[in-house]
């Protein structure tokens, strides 16, 4: 047997890089189960978040909706009071006027005159009284009275005005 050594040639394809084996396993069950109950459960949380936020969008809009009719109505409601008070301030100024009117002085000296039957004080309807005591005032009436009866009557005035000084 003849060796050769040294010619020999080495196989360097060994080295090369090899392209991987596509290996296709057969499908487990159990995984398979696991992801379409994930994917059951991702589909049930989206279609759930979608309603929420179609919800919150809704009620949103409603809210939009409802506090522009409310301020609608309330502005409504402004403009009538706005007119009633412009009403009722002419109302004012007229009823004043005509208080004015019917109370001034010569308004008031004429419905006495004329509808009363009323006239202007004479000095002769003037009557003074005189107190002693600025606590009380006593009303004396002039009466057709003789000598003794007025006596009389000023002693006892006298006495009871002493009374009332030293209650």
């Amino acid at each position: 047997m003849a060796v050769n050594r040294g010619t020999e040639a080495y196989d360097l394809s060994l080295f090369e890089k090899r392209p991987a084996k596509i290996v296709e396993f057969e499908t487990n069950k159990k995984a398979q189960r696991e992801k379409q109950r994930r994917n059951a459960i991702q589909s049930f949380l989206n279609t759930a978040a979608t309603l929420c936020v179609a919800a919150v969008a809704l009620m949103v809009i409603g809210v939009l909706i409802f506090s522009r009719i409310r301020l609608t109505e309330l502005d409504n409601k402004i403009k009538d009071m706005d007119k009633r008070l412009v009403v009722l301030n002419s109302e004012t100024i007229r009823l004043n006027d005509e208080l004015a009117r019917k109370t001034s002085t010569k308004s008031v000296e004429e419905y006495a005159y004329n509808e009363l039957g009323m006239q202007k004080i004479e000095s002769s309807q003037i009557e003074y009284i005189v107190s002693d005591n600025t606590d009380k005032a006593v009303i004396v009436k002039k009466e057709d009275k003789n000598v003794l009866e007025a006596a009389g009557s000023a002693i006892v005035n006298f006495f009871t005005g002493l009374a009332y000084l030293f209650e």
